[in-house]
């Protein structure tokens, strides 16, 4: 059978691996076994968040298998085979204790949902849900996989992702049509191709877009400048949803889930051979080739060496070990004193951006009475601190792009340039995690106070012109002193009314001011926590690239003296055996490329 001859291909080239102590790439390979000894063709749906990876999924099979909804993303992996009768059940990690694979709890498939938001809330590790149903898209051996997002605010899911790649027969890449395709999504296109070169673009949401054509044409030359060979398929899960519904077979066509069908069923499911030889050929060429290209700068290394020339090497190796060191310095300065200045520009960011909102705060309340207006007041505060906070964390990512350019130029100056793999800094929400703030007391006046109030004030009117008017011989109680006594009342009454809207505007104020430092606090908290994060990942990826080049001078310091100490005849021997590897591995990589050609058949 062809599974024998790819499995003993990829064994040599894993025997090969391990021998060059490349564990890396021998690791690789084996999962890449276990994917040609698996007879289902597993398909792996990815993507950003909220792009409608688990609609598309629900749509492909004709069934709400995968949550959806808004805020609702995925956190452990959902595979959706074939089987006679519906089922379902969630699959625990793999540990020294348990069954082989992981546990496994039989669910009811109307309750997965719950019973895995059940589960994870319980503390229990899980590796995967699995959902069994009879479709006619599945029974030829094709697995759909839906999976965490990747590029999201949890990067551990992403993480989750990029490892099950390696297992994937093909790829469904989802990116709605309302954008072009990010620089993110570019990067991951590519990293993943190296790994499962069978990747396919669904294109979701062209209901929402009319010019979704257009942006379509830009993803395909997007795609085929970064070097990413696959097919663009548009649809609409909503229109695909309602064609089900209605058993319309115009309003499917117009979903554009048809093509897409037709290829998971032929280019895929039928094609199952083909793109299995295609995963193996791929990883085993691109092992064979990095072994290689190590054993060839080695066999360069095999000349007789003067002493003059193994003298020159010598020194040249220390050369660059202090450049290296100075370099060291130099980056690692750059990066401290750029996150010590940006630790102290978004503190003030954001303050100043709070004020700005607490003073339109302020001048508002000074017009406006707090107690009838303060609900809508108190929403107004909240979108415009939200909106505040995001404006804080995008300039925040804009200034770790800025200082990872930075760094990363005065790291690699002499280097290969690379960039670290790091998603987005997410805007976050404290305003949950802050108390509403108070709304202003004795909003209410009583009609019995302020009777009250303006009687208090008429007394004294009504008195007072009395007692003059009596001069005159008239009574106490005359049209005058009664006419003062209510104009004193009324000017009582509104004067306390004031007072009163005075006090609650005072009171609203300080309320708005103490609930806009507790926000400032809970954000600079959150923004300090990703500067943290940022530094951390900046930090080991050029500490890393640092100690890959002095492993590498160290090695090359190594080898001169070990060449200089080698003898003619063990040289010649070494290139020997060096060039007759070289020729098992150029017809091991011959017979790897076969596979594509459909030459290869079992030993």
């Amino acid at each position: 059978m062809i599974e024998t001859a790819l499995v003993e291909l990829i064994d040599r080239a894993e025997a090969e691996c391990v021998e060059a102590q490349r564990t890396d790439l021998s690791n690789r390979l084996r999962q890449i076994r276990s994917r040609v000894l698996d007879p289902a063709q597993l398909v792996l749906v990815v993507g950003e968040p909220e792009q409608g990876k688990s609609e598309l999924v629900n749509s492909l099979v004709n069934a709400p298998v995968c949550a959806t909804g808004e805020h609702v993303s995925t956190t452990v992996p959902t595979v959706v085979r074939h089987s006679s009768e519906p089922s379902a059940q969630l699959v625990g990690q793999e540990t020294p204790q348990s069954a082989v694979g992981g546990d496994r709890w039989p669910v009811s498939i109307e309750r997965l949902h719950e019973e895995l938001d059940n589960a994870l809330r319980d503390g229990y590790s899980l590796s995967r849900a699995e959902v069994g149903l009879p479709r006619a898209l599945l029974e030829n051996g094709l697995a759909l996989m839906d999976t965490p997002a990747v590029g999201g605010v949890v990067s551990s899911l992403g993480t989750v992702t990029e490892e099950a790649v390696a297992e994937a027969d093909a790829l469904l890449m989802v990116s709605d049509a309302t954008q072009e395709l990010t620089t993110n999504e570019l990067n991951f296109l590519r990293r993943v191709t190296s790994m499962c070169p069978n990747v396919a673009l669904v294109q979701p949401k062209i209901d929402f877009v009319p010019d979704w054509r257009r942006i379509v044409e830009i993803n395909r030359k997007h795609m085929a400048n970064a070097g990413v060979a696959g097919k663009i398929f548009p649809v609409s899960s909503r229109i695909r949803a309602r064609a089900m519904r209605e058993k319309s077979q115009e309003l499917n066509t117009e979903s554009g889930f048809p093509p897409l069908l037709d290829y998971l069923r032929k280019e895929m499911a039928s094609a199952h051979e083909q793109l299995t030889r295609r995963l193996v050929a791929h990883n085993v060429t691109e092992a064979i080739d990095r072994i290689t290209t190590s054993l060839r700068e080695e066999l360069n290394n095999q000349s007789p060496r003067t002493a003059t020339e193994t003298l020159l090497e010598l020194e040249a190796a220390q050369r660059r070990a202090e450049d290296l060191k100075r370099l060291s310095g130099r980056w690692q300065k750059t990066l401290s004193d750029a996150v010590q200045e940006l630790y102290s520009d978004i503190e003030y960011d954001f303050r100043e951006r709070s004020w700005a909102v607490l003073h339109q705060a302020n001048e508002t309340l000074d017009e406006v009475d707090p107690g009838t207006t303060w609900e809508d007041f108190e929403d107004w505060l909240r979108r415009n601190l939200s909106r505040a906070i995001a404006e804080t964390f995008e300039w925040l990512d804009r200034r770790r792009e800025r200082i990872t350019e930075q760094v990363c130029d005065e790291l690699l100056r002499e280097h290969v340039r690379t960039l670290p793999a790091s998603d987005p800094i997410p805007v976050p929400d404290p305003l949950p995690r802050v108390p509403d703030p108070k709304p202003p007391k004795n909003a209410d006046y009583p009609r019995k106070d302020q009777f009250l109030t303006g009687l208090r004030g008429s007394y004294g009117g009504v008195l007072m012109f009395g007692l003059m008017t009596s001069m005159a011989g008239l009574p106490l109680m005359n049209v005058v002193s009664i006419s003062a006594g209510l104009l004193l009342g009324s000017k009582s009454l509104n004067e306390e009314k004031d007072a009163r809207l005075k006090r609650r505007q005072a009171e609203a104020r300080t309320s708005v001011q103490r609930y806009v430092e507790h926000v400032v606090f809970q954000v600079n908290k959150e923004a300090r926590d990703a500067i943290r994060h940022m530094h951390q990942t900046l930090h080991d990826h050029c500490n890393r690239i640092t100690e890959q080049a002095q492993i590498s001078i160290s090695r090359s310091i190594q080898d001169t003296k070990r060449s200089a100490e080698q003898s003619a005849v063990d040289r010649d021997a070494r290139a020997r055996e060096i060039k007759k590897k070289l020729e098992e591995l150029n017809a091991l990589r011959k017979k790897a490329a076969t596979l594509t050609s459909n030459r290869i058949t079992a030993a």
